[in-house]
Order: structure tokens, then C-alpha cells, then sequence
């Protein structure tokens, strides 16, 4: 059940406490006696608490929006996602102050990735060590092949967050000053060969929704597939991306969901892509096909205590209408308690839903982006404006007066208009329905690119179009209209909110970030200080300085800033 699964997230095991440490400050410590590793494992359950602090940080480092690496991970500072200007101290869009080597959210992301990564070597090395007792060894394969999952995981989007950076596949027991640098393509290689080695270790669904199923690894691999052909150019790397995204798209496990489903599909005015993002639609276990993996969010756990159990999308990414003169703000109609801390790009509010490309799009009508404001107050002018249209000079004045950017519209696929727990005193900021990792259409678009970059430009826009058929697209894709940049414009339209847009950006190589950035950033301080190219983050600084006994080479166009 998802509440048994969401309850162990929660509660998790005392001893790993003793991992937590500070590594110098325990090192220091010279007590009579104390716990170890050695001493405090002494289960496989134990070791199964340790995976699940793997799921939790996964979770919290892509989905808990509150923090600002989080929202660096929903795509901050990218082609899709910007700030207002009111908002301009919480940017990460600046490149002379808010994206350096000296960065502390990128310090924080990091630092999550290779965390993450020390957890899995010790639940690795515990689970082979054949000192401890596990349920089954069916079980001692499923906590092996989880962590395995997690640490190839964190290894990619390390490298494709941050290019070079180090290879860490043992259990860290003293404190080093000298990991390596490794290149891309080999730490893209580490993380496929420990998916690989899982595979025949991972079930092909679960009745336990947010576990890792074979899926997910195929997904990955076909991922940092990708990633290892832009880096090598090589065709057998692509090959082998499409492979993996054949095996999860043509396996008859997952399909498109083409109907209307879950317990509010017979609402009229609605489509499916709606129905995607209702409660209790997200998971597989619950009947959606397109569903791979799923972060588990939950009121009943949050009120016991696990406060990233809670989707805080509203507060963040909703727009302020309440500022608009006849418009009451703060409820179900405006989205909730909207703050505008990051906010579509022109490219995500306007440009990829031009009639010429996307007429007839179910993802771009009014049902899943509402442009369209009404008065809905009584007591504004009498009342006798409510229900009519605001006119668009209204909504212009209320933009300017809160400075621009916080008025835009309300994408559904964020928010609710059911909000739990308000008889408990919450407000109406968070919502508890599950969250996407993987949906079917993002290993879609993988092997659409795949075939791209392999000159496949007819499979592509047959993958392409798989999408846009769900869609209702009226504008099928061709071979002519397939580039990279189509590639992205379409993901976009599918997946913005879901992909982690940053780690798609960078792994594309070349200056396909940088151009992006500059092309649809809104404001002068992102694209006037974007003065060169860059396909990786900077190596956080700290990370440079710390590994002290090596020298470690900082990622093209950062060196100086």
C-alpha cells in the first residue's frame, strides 16, 4: 500500500544517525566505545531503512520546491522557468552572482548527489557482505538492486549536471582529499553498467507505489545512453538508448493513457491530459499505464511528521491574480496561495502553443492553462462584473503594480481545486497527490532523440507523434520539422514541471543550454550576464579546494567567475 510505503519514509531507522556525522568531527571523537557501522547493522531490514533515506533525499532534492536547489531542479533559470522581478533576490539566473563556482545551491545539489552516493555504497557493501541476515535473498537482491539504482542515478545527473566530476563506487571509511576527475563518458558508463547488472533484480511492477520497478532502469539507461553517445559520437551508444527505450515502450507493460480516467473522468470540460494530475491518478498500482515512477506524497504522513510529504507547487509556481481589482485570491479559482517565486517563460506560457504548431493541443487549452481571468468578487463594483472577462488592460495594470512577471496564467497540472486538510487550519499552498519521476512520454521523446542524433528522422517524428496523437494535435510531426530544438519544444510542452529541465539542457552538449538560455530568457540580467557558452555547471569551488592532494580542472567557461 502507498501508506505503508510513505509511513517508512517517515520513520526511519536511529542508526543512521552514526552516517549523518560529520565525517572530520567523528573521526575526532575518542570515546570508550561507540557505534560503527559493524556494530549498528546487524539486519537486512536494517539496511533496508538505509535505501529508504534514498528515497527520501531523491524526493526531497527533486521535489521539495521550498528550498532554492529545489527550485533550481524544477528548471529555475532555464528556457522554461524564470522569476518576476519582484522576485529577483530568489533568481538563479544571474551569471555574475547567483551561478559561479561559489553558488551555495549548487554547492547543495551536489553535495545531495554524492551523499546520496555514499549511502548506496554502504548499503551495497552491506547487503554483499554476507554478514547479515536478509528475509529471502529475493529480498537481499531487491535492497541491492535499489541501491545500485540510486547510486548509478545520482552518478549521471552528476555528470550531467556538473561534466567532469568523480567516480565513487566503494564504501568511504576515512577521510580523502583525493577523488579523481572523471570524464563524462565514463561516469555515464559507470552509472549503465550498475543499471544493467540490476535489471533481472528488479520487479516488473510493484503493488507498493514509489518503489523502483525494471522500468525506471531502462529508462536510465536509455537516459545516460544518450548522454554517453553526445559524448563520444558514437552510434552504437544511440543504439542502445533506443534499445532501452523499446523495452519500456513496446514491453506491454506501459501505454499511453487515451482515455478519460479516475473519479472525476466524467467532469465535462476536461481531457485526459487533465485527468493525469488529479488525485490519486499517478500511479501505476491505481490503473495509469503511463505511469514508471512516482514520488509518494501524503496528508496523513505529513500531519504525522514527514514534512516532505507535501507538494507546495501552489505556493510556489501559482501566479498573484488576487492583486487584480474583482478578483479574490487565495482560493480554489486562482489556484490557491500563488506567491510567484518562478514562473513560465515566454517560451512555455506563449510561444510553443502558437496555432501553427499546436492547434488543437489538449495541453495548451483552457482546461490545463487557464488564460482567461473573470471577476468573481460581490462586493467589487456592485457585483455586477462577476462572471464577465477582465479585460486584458486590467490584467496589464495589476501586473505592473506588482512588477512584472506575477501575473501569468494558472497551469492545472500544479495545482487543485480540492485542497486537503483546510478543516485542520492549512492553507491552500500545498497539495498531497503524487508527484512524476517517469511518465512514458519523457522515455518517448528519448528514443525520439535517439533516432534523431542516429539520422533517424522519420522514426522520430513517428515517436513525436505518438504524443501529439494523445494530444489531439492537429499538427502532425514531420521528418522536416525534427531538430533538437523540436526535440525540446515538445518536451516542454508534455513535460514542463515534471523533467528535470537542467539536467536535459546540459546533457545535450554543445551550446544548446546557453543558446536556449539566451533566447527565451525574459529578463536583462539573465541574458545580458550570460556572456559564454557552457554545456556544464561550474564544480562547485569547496568541492575544487577540498580535494586538495589532486588537481581538479573547473568545467569550460567558469574558470574565472
Amino acid at each position: 500500500m502507498k501508506i505503508s510505503f510513505i509511513y517508512k519514509l517517515a520513520v526511519l531507522s536511529l542508526t543512521l544517525m552514526i552516517f549523518n556525522c560529520d565525517d572530520e568531527a567523528f573521526l575526532d571523537l575518542k570515546p570508550e566505545t561507540f557505534l560503527t557501522v559493524d556494530n549498528v547493522f546487524t539486519s537486512g531490514a536494517q539496511v533496508e531503512q538505509l535505501v529508504l533515506t534514498m528515497y527520501q533525499q531523491d524526493r526531497a532534492l527533486h521535489g521539495y520546491i521550498d528550498n532554492n536547489q529545489g527550485r533550481v531542479m524544477y528548471g529555475q533559470g532555464t528556457d522554461v522557468f524564470t522569476v518576476p522581478t519582484f522576485r529577483k533576490n530568489t533568481n538563479f539566473s544571474d551569471y555574475n552572482s547567483t551561478i559561479t563556482p561559489n553558488a551555495g545551491r549548487l554547492y547543495n545539489i551536489y553535495t545531495d548527489l554524492y551523499q546520496m552516493i555514499s549511502r548506496a555504497n554502504l548499503a551495497i557493501s552491506l547487503a554483499e557482505s554476507g554478514e547479515l541476515t536478509f528475509e529471502s535473498e529475493a529480498s537481499r537482491k531487491y535492497i541491492l538492486a535499489q541501491a545500485k539504482f540510486f547510486r548509478a542515478k545520482a552518478h549521471g545527473q552528476a555528470a550531467e549536471l556538473f561534466g567532469r566530476v568523480a567516480i565513487v563506487d566503494e564504501r568511504t571509511t576515512t577521510v580523502r582529499f583525493d577523488y579523481e576527475q572523471s570524464e563524462r563518458s565514463e561516469i555515464y558508463q559507470f552509472a549503465i553498467n550498475d543499471l544493467e547488472s540490476i535489471l533481472d533484480d528488479l520487479p516488473e511492477t510493484t503493488n507498493e507505489p514509489g518503489r523502483i520497478v525494471k522500468g525506471a532502469a531502462q529508462h536510465f539507461l536509455s537516459e545516460f545512453y544518450l548522454g554517453l553517445g553526445v559524448e563520444t559520437s558514437s552510434d552504437e551508444a544511440y543504439n542502445q538508448a533506443i534499445k532501452y527505450a523499446s523495452d519500456v515502450i513496446d514491453g506491454g507493460i506501459y501505454s499511453l493513457m487515451t482515455d478519460r480516467f479516475g473519479s472525476r473522468a466524467s467532469e465535462p470540460g476536461k481531457n485526459v491530459y487533465w485527468d493525469l494530475f488529479r488525485l490519486n491518478n499517478q500511479n501505476y498500482a491505481d490503473g495509469n499505464t503511463e505511469s514508471i515512477w512516482v514520488y509518494q506524497f501524503d496528508y496523513e504522513a505529513y500531519k504525522a511528521g514527514d514534512e516532505g510529504a507535501r507538494l507546495a507547487l501552489p505556493y510556489y509556481l501559482m501566479p498573484v491574480w488576487r492583486a487584480i481589482p474583482g478578483v479574490i485570491g487565495e482560493d480554489e479559482y486562482t489556484g490557491g496561495r500563488g506567491v510567484a517565486y518562478i514562473r513560465p517563460t515566454e517560451l512555455t506560457e506563449t510561444i510553443i502553443w502558437d496555432s501553427s504548431i499546436s492547434d488543437g493541443d489538449i495541453r495548451g487549452d483552457e482546461s490545463n492553462i487557464r488564460r482567461t481571468v473573470y471577476y468573481n468578487d460581490p462586493s467589487y463594483n456592485g457585483g455586477a462584473l462577476v462572471g464577465q472577462v477582465v479585460p486584458q488592460s486590467e490584467l496589464d495594470a495589476a501586473n505592473i503594480g506588482l512588477a512584472d512577471g506575477a501575473y501569468y496564467p494558472i497551469f492545472e497540472k500544479f495545482t487543485t481545486d480540492q485542497f486537503e486538510g483546510l478543516a485542520d487550519g492549512e492553507r491552500r499552498q500545498n497539495i498531497w497527490r503524487d508527484d512524476y519521476v517517469i511518465r512514458l512520454p519523457e522515455t518517448i521523446l528519448l528514443r525520439a532523440e535517439a533516432k534523431l542524433r542516429r539520422g533517424d528522422a522519420d522514426g522520430a517524428a513517428d515517436d513525436v507523434n505518438l504524443i501529439r496523437d494523445r494530444a489531439q494535435c492537429k499538427v502532425r510531426a514531420t521528418a522536416a520539422m525534427m531538430d533538437i530544438d523540436f526535440i525540446l519544444d515538445e518536451r516542454a510542452r508534455e513535460l514542463f514541471g515534471e523533467e528535470s529541465r537542467w539536467n536535459t539542457l546540459l546533457r545535450m552538449g554543445g551550446t544548446v543550454a546557453s543558446d536556449r538560455i539566451r533566447k527565451y530568457a525574459k529578463y536583462d540580467y539573465q541574458s545580458s550576464s550570460l556572456t559564454f557558452d557552457f554545456n556544464a555547471f561550474p564544480i562547485p569551488q569547496t568541492v575544487i579546494d577540498r580535494n586538495k592532494d589532486v588537481v581538479w580542472v573547473q568545467n569550460s567557461g567558469w574558470e574565472n567567475r
